[in-house]
């Protein structure tokens, strides 16, 4: 067993929490304050040898918000005039009718994205029937079974994958009370194991929590934590599905992950819904039988820093900042703008290999071809069945913590949200189980995806923002 001592920052466990005055020490700042950045307010510093020559356009120019997205603003909400938010373009509410008047209008799938109760030889038609809020917990639990049984890893737990792995499960109370001095509930998500002498933690926590537990404990390895992202904007209210859309039959099970490009990692950054929407432009394309093409979260989260009018630079935008407003915008952005390829800017990478124009005009050619629209878990299945996927965010908390390699959430815990929130893309779902495309790396979950029961989804105040695809 390896020495506790090993892992402390400070001498002992009382001066844990004494205080910010030390974060700046060791791992922090350097300022004694948690900006999430380490820049020191100079941001423009950060990227004008590029070696384009140009300005990059976000080097904010003396620091102003919106003096960085355009043409200097005044008008506060963008920096730009407003073109990044939709005026009744193609994506707007006002015309997305005309836009899915009749079924002609809907996306073409394949036929085998559908599944009947006949393809699961352990269910029956109980296991789709809807939950308008009158299953209980043994209803989930019998249904999963009944769904995801056949899977080798059915049942399994982050213990149980790690302890496969290799690690060994450490538990000792004063780590427990040091972590919820830090922020209560920290203990919930953040678990330890040993490997070697090592202490690892695996779990979900918020950025600022990282950054604290990274002050506190040079010998605990955490780079098995992922992050969660503040709650940013207010959520837009849902609005009714256009006709094309609404007329369409819930099918028992849809399963869009053949058109899906293959899972990313998007570290301890706060990159996911730039992440997920980046995946429903790809996904899409397939969708569309266009040419299958790996795009950039990095470009797509300058893009909605720009919108939001918080922009700085490359490695602020790498970070994901402050995180991604709520509402349709930042899918208006990619109907508008698109994103470059990923070649250009990869993923782990904290500025791109290309000059700013390059990454622009790259984009231009990589946009979203249909409309954003913010929808109501009612209507939620039938954007699926219709062969669009769906944007959501939802609130963080233990379940996030201990998904197993079979991707079930457990159903008994709401997310609470304390952790933050998180963004993923919905591909489909399996009766009262949505299945969401993760931007973790595939070592997390089923290879990278995970199944939501609609309970835990509904008390984790979901947004869902439809992607309706207009047929080429």
């Amino acid at each position: 067993m390896a020495d506790d001592w090993m892992y402390w920052m400070g001498d002992d466990f009382g001066d844990f929490g004494d205080g910010g005055g030390d974060f700046g020490d060791d791992g922090g700042n350097g300022d004694g304050d948690f900006d999430d950045q380490d820049d020191d307010g100079d941001q423009d510093d950060d990227q004008p040898d590029d070696g384009d020559g140009e300005d990059d356009g976000q080097d904010e120019e003396g620091g102003d918000a919106g003096g960085d997205n355009g043409d200097g603003g005044g008008d506060g909400d963008n920096g730009d005039g407003g073109d990044n938010v939709d005026d009744g373009g193609d994506g707007g509410d006002d015309n997305v009718d005309d836009m899915f008047a009749s079924e002609e209008d809907l996306p073409q799938v394949d036929d085998d994205v559908y599944q009947s109760v006949a393809d699961f030889p352990n269910a029956d038609e109980r296991d789709f029937a809807d939950d308008a809020g009158d299953w209980t917990l043994d209803d989930y639990q019998q249904s999963a079974q009944n769904l995801f049984g056949d899977n080798e890893f059915f049942g399994d737990t982050l213990t149980q994958q790690k302890t496969d792995e290799g690690f060994q499960p450490y538990q000792d109370a004063r780590f427990e009370q040091a972590f919820d001095q830090i922020a209560p509930g920290t203990s919930e998500t953040v678990h330890l194991f040993e490997r070697g002498g090592q202490l690892f933690a695996f779990g979900v926590v918020s950025q600022a929590v990282l950054e604290m537990l990274a002050a506190r404990y040079s010998g605990i390895d955490l780079g098995g934590l992922e992050v969660g992202v503040p709650g940013k904007g207010e959520p837009a209210p849902p609005q009714p599905l256009p006709p094309a859309f609404a007329n369409v039959a819930e099918q028992p099970a849809v399963d869009l992950r053949k058109y899906a490009t293959p899972i990313s990692d998007q570290g301890q950054t706060g990159r996911c819904s730039a992440f997920a929407w980046t995946h429903a432009v790809e996904m899409s394309r397939n969708i569309l039988q266009q040419d299958t093409t790996r795009l950039c979260p990095n470009f797509t989260m300058l893009e909605f820093q720009r919108m939001q009018g918080d922009a700085k630079d490359y490695s602020y935008a790498y970070s994901g900042g402050d995180g991604t407003v709520s509402g349709p915008e930042p899918g208006q952005v990619m109907v508008e703008h698109g994103t470059c390829r990923q070649e250009l800017w990869p993923d782990d990478q904290e500025r791109p290999g290309a000059a700013e124009p390059q990454l622009e005009a790259d984009a231009e050619r990589y946009r979203l071809e249909g409309a954003p629209l913010p929808i109501a878990v009612e209507d939620v299945k039938k954007v699926l069945s219709a062969g669009c996927p769906v944007h959501v965010s939802m609130n963080t908390g233990a379940a996030f913590s201990d998904v197993g390699r079979d991707g079930v959430f457990n159903s008994a815990e709401g997310p609470s949200g304390r952790h933050g929130r998180h963004a993923m893309l919905m591909v489909g779902y399996t009766g009262n189980f949505f299945i969401l495309k993760n931007s973790w790396g595939e070592d997390w979950g089923d290879k990278g995806y995970c199944y939501v029961p609609k309970n835990v989804l509904m008390e984790s105040d979901p947004e869902f923002v439809a992607v309706l695809l207009k047929k080429a």
